[in-house]
């Protein structure tokens, strides 16, 4: 037995503590010297071999030769079997740690997750291992501070006011009280007020405001904390507090609004989006929503589950702004659409807006230019910058009428240019959120009439594949390329890329209607084309690589750093790297199957 083997790296980090002290007192330590035979093909296997110091070489298995360094583990596979299927040797002098083949097994049937490590099937190695909470530590909500929270802009009126102008003014600014300058000072005029009024029957249009009015008034510092907020609220009975800002009046805190950021959920943030009545209030929701991601992801939820969850409220999100921004009779003229990966819904972390508007034929309206600029402003001043390439619907190209995007689409098919095909893709993926949804499937029809049975240009549309390779040599071994003393591998153009855009073209081939990747693995499974146990492979592939893009960007944001696509390998977990390995190996297989199936090598 000994005592220095580490139980932090994968898989013997998913063993409970004492089946990691059952699995410790089985260890052996073997030592064996440069260019010496550790198995060979039908040799039986015995014991699982995991390295302490030295390397290994393996050959004769699926990925030609594999290199084995310090705390990884070989021959996992070969020992379910019991037979060695391929050869291992030590390429210089070596020691290994040598577990017992039965006690392996017996802790496989005991534990489900320390199991998945053996699994020859890759979707389910990568489904059972990939999406596990992170157990990052979450700062309670209760320690937020009121300005971190939402709250509303005080509404004024003055000693003159009646009961009938409070009345209407809260109604207009859908508000639930009224602040009142008066002789007494400053007053507060509620709903509860406006009821109790009611009741006593007095008359609204001659009764001032002020002397229905409350005088005293409970406050707190926008720099307090919500559980102070809480506090008071409970202390004394009340539904709201009035916020100060170095000692002067700048909102009110209602009672809704302190349990939602402390509840800080998804119905929640839906209520804050459909509460707004200003423009404003939405940027408290989407900061709430950013704050939601990091916890789902804490939490372990699996980033497709993270997805479809974050674009259903960010569509309602995009939704409301436009109607707030547009007025209600221009709503059946137009139709708002998000593109990209916002799009196909897998969008999580605020990046570079992709949006356009489709106008209907021969409708116009003053204030739509100025309405389409105010939206990507306002959604700038949310957190989402301004798209390099313009695909945005205050560019000219991204807000046409119906029949100028058809001729758009026409343009783009005609002529198969790499900056075509780039649009092409970016509105395949469009998703209308607000407005008339026809006139989008007016477009939609007409593309897939014209590239039904058009092979050429199918291929042409896929070719992009070809421009990134999988980052993973015939060795497993993975590529990256140094940089500010880095390791660096990109994942968007080493992985998510070719089967995001693999599938789109398949699924433009098979006039599969769906804009969500994973909808359309779905639609796709079984045909000659993607038989399903590839496309359980490449569900799970994809679904690990956006986990991993995931936690990198929310570190990277955590640390002050724009979001991006690059990481570095060698930060990784051990079980993350094998899983990385296993997720690109998949990868590769799904681009020789497209390009088999395009002939992308004849063009």
């Amino acid at each position: 037995m000994t005592t220095a083997f580490d139980f932090q790296h994968s898989p013997f980090d998913t063993l409970t503590p004492a089946e990691q002290q059952e699995l410790a007192a089985t260890l052996d330590i073997l030592f064996y010297p440069a260019h010496t035979a550790i198995l060979q093909p039908g040799d039986a296997v015995e014991h699982l071999h995991v390295m302490m110091k030295g390397a290994v070489e393996e050959e004769g298995g699926p990925n030609g030769t594999v290199y084995y360094s310090e705390h990884e583990v070989f021959d996992s596979r070969a020992l379910v079997n019991g037979t060695a299927g391929m050869s291992l040797h030590a390429r210089e002098d070596t020691l290994l740690w040598r577990i017992p083949r039965d006690i392996i097994l017996d802790l496989t049937r005991r534990n489900p997750r320390f199991a998945a490590y053996f699994y020859e099937d890759v979707a389910r190695r990568l489904a059972a291992l990939a999406h596990q909470p992170y157990r990052e530590e979450q700062p309670s909500l209760m320690l937020t501070r009121v300005n971190q929270t939402r709250y509303s802009a005080p509404c004024w009126l003055d000693h003159n006011a009646t009961v009938m102008d409070a009345a209407r003014t809260m109604k207009r600014e859908h508000a639930t009280s009224i602040l009142v300058r008066g002789e007494k000072g400053t007053g507060i005029f509620t709903q509860s007020d406006l009821r109790n009024f009611v009741i006593d029957g007095l008359d609204p249009n001659t009764e001032p405001v002020e002397w229905h009015a409350n005088y005293h008034l409970y406050t707190i510092n926008e720099t307090d904390y919500l559980h102070q907020a809480m506090l008071l609220m409970v202390r004394y009975t009340i539904q709201r507090l009035v916020v100060l800002r170095a000692g002067e009046i700048c909102g009110i805190l209602e009672q809704v609004d302190l349990l939602s950021s402390l509840a800080n959920n998804p119905h929640s943030i839906t209520g804050q989006i459909e509460r707004a009545s200003h423009v404003s209030e939405l940027h408290a929701a989407a900061a709430a929503m950013q704050q939601l991601v990091s916890q789902l992801h804490g939490n372990g939820m699996k980033v497709t589950l993270i997805a479809a969850l974050m674009s259903e409220l960010r569509q309602k999100l995009l939704a409301r702004l436009f109607t707030l921004l547009a007025p209600q009779d221009m709503l059946g003229h137009v139709c708002l659409l998000v593109l990209g990966s916002e799009g196909r819904g897998e969008q999580i972390l605020r990046t570079d807006q992709d949006n356009a508007l489709i106008i209907a034929d021969g409708y116009q309206h003053p204030d739509l230019t100025a309405i389409c600029q105010r939206f990507s402003e306002e959604l700038i001043g949310m957190g989402y910058p301004p798209c390099p390439g313009g695909v945005m619907l205050n560019t000219p190209q991204w807000c046409r009428s119906t029949s100028s995007f058809r001729q758009q689409i026409n343009a783009w098919t005609g002529d198969p240019s790499g900056e075509n095909m780039m649009q092409l893709a970016i509105w395949i993926d469009a998703r209308p959120v607000c407005g008339n949804s026809s006139l989008h499937a007016q477009l939609e029809q007409h593309l897939h009439r014209w590239l039904d049975g058009n092979a050429a240009f199918l291929a042409r549309f896929a070719w992009p594949i070809e421009l990134f390779e999988p980052p993973l040599t015939l060795f497993s071994r993975l590529v990256t390329d140094a940089g500010n003393d880095r390791q660096q591998l990109d994942l968007k153009k080493g992985g998510i890329f070719p089967i995001v855009h693999g599938i789109r073209s398949l699924a433009l081939e098979n006039g599969v209607s769906f804009s969500n990747t994973y909808e359309r693995i779905n639609a796709l499974s079984g045909l000659p084309v993607l038989p399903p146990a590839l496309a359980q492979d490449v569900s799970e592939a994809l679904a690990f690589l956006q986990g991993l893009q995931l936690k990198s960007g929310l570190q990277q944001l955590a640390q002050k750093q724009p979001a991006s696509n690059l990481i570095d390998p060698r930060e990784l977990t051990t079980l993350e790297r094998d899983l990385l390995k296993d997720a690109l190996g998949v990868v590769k297989r799904f681009r020789q199957l497209l390009r088999h199936h395009f002939r992308l090598g004849a063009l």
